[in-house]
């Protein structure tokens, strides 16, 4: 992955599966058609540092092979497929996200009408982000990973609005911090799908489950000033985001996201107030999708963003 070249945003349209499968670089990939009928692609890609994101649509059934180069993590997110398909040997029934990276490549009989989402990262700048966590997505074999359905909403979500929003306005991606934030939250997403249901919280004790929710308050306490995030907490602190989930459970009775998110919004109002647009201070904290956004904001406030952007207090 080539972390020199400017960010890119490009979208292309196909109608030949040999030309649409050689539209990845890196990926070596060979596409076989099966179902009967003209087939009809395209491809939208957005590349930043050592971040690769893509959409990919196929419209026949394809037997899909390649192999990717072994410090590369690549995810997919099905957001949309007709019926049917077989992922490295496992029918695609539950909820599940593709993990194409692995030593011996991957092996994929796609369904009709399949849109994939695509989250593309070199594996060691994302254990480097991990810090001190243990390794994530480290048995090296293409699978299907299994993931909690709301997860998997998410970061489809997620795709669709860092496309469409970088589309509108292309302009954000020229500027450092936009990508940035961007970059971690495509770590966020892979840290979320890699946390399986059923994982357990570490056997931490009551004693022990309360202690963390003392240690997060106090780390979100002490940063005033900076977006800290769960990934951030799990990360400094040394624990898994399931551990952290079951403790504030036990203890509080309540999700841990929700102390920092309602930092975060609060955060948002801030900015809003001093004069930034709905779109930059929504994203300088995190929020990627913008209706969630707005639903949080509201909720919380009793208001919508752009009704306290109306109310600031002017010169």
């Amino acid at each position: 992955m080539n972390t020199l070249s400017p960010p890119s945003l490009q979208h292309a349209h196909t109608r030949d599966f040999d030309e649409q499968a050689s539209m990845l670089e890196g990926w070596n990939q060979h596409y076989s058609q099966l179902s009967s009928g003209a087939f009809e692609g395209a491809i939208t890609e957005l590349v930043f540092e050592d971040v690769h994101l893509f959409m990919e649509y196929t419209s026949r059934a394809l037997h899909q092979s390649g192999k990717l180069d072994s410090d590369t993590l690549a995810v997919g997110v099905p957001m949309r497929h007709g019926q049917g398909g077989v992922f490295c040997g496992t029918a695609m029934k539950g909820p599940a996200t593709h993990l194409f990276s692995g030593a011996d490549g991957f092996d994929f009989y796609s369904p009709t009408r399949l849109l994939m989402g695509g989250l593309v990262v070199s594996r060691h700048a994302f254990q480097d982000w991990l810090h001190d966590r243990p390794a994530v997505f480290a048995d090296d074999r293409a699978r299907l990973q299994t993931v909690d359905p709301q997860t998997l909403r998410e970061a489809g979500s997620f795709l669709w609005t860092v496309f469409d929003l970088c589309q509108r306005s292309p302009q954000l991606l020229d500027r450092p911090l936009f990508r940035d934030r961007l970059r971690n939250s495509v770590f966020s997403c892979l840290a979320d799908i890699a946390d399986e249901p059923g994982q357990p919280a570490n056997g931490l004790s009551s004693s022990q489950r309360r202690s963390l929710v003392q240690a997060v308050r106090d780390y979100v306490e002490n940063r005033p000033e900076d977006p800290v995030s769960i990934d951030d907490v799990c990360r400094d602190l040394g624990v898994s985001r399931r551990a952290l989930q079951y403790s504030f459970q036990d203890t509080l009775g309540i999700n841990p996201a929700a102390f920092i998110r309602a930092r975060r919004l609060n955060k948002v109002r801030a900015m809003l107030r001093e004069g930034d647009s709905v779109t930059e201070a929504a994203t300088a904290w995190g929020f990627w999708h913008f209706g969630h956004f707005s639903h949080e904001y509201k909720k919380l406030f009793g208001e919508l963003p752009s009704a306290t952007m109306k109310r600031r207090p002017r010169p």
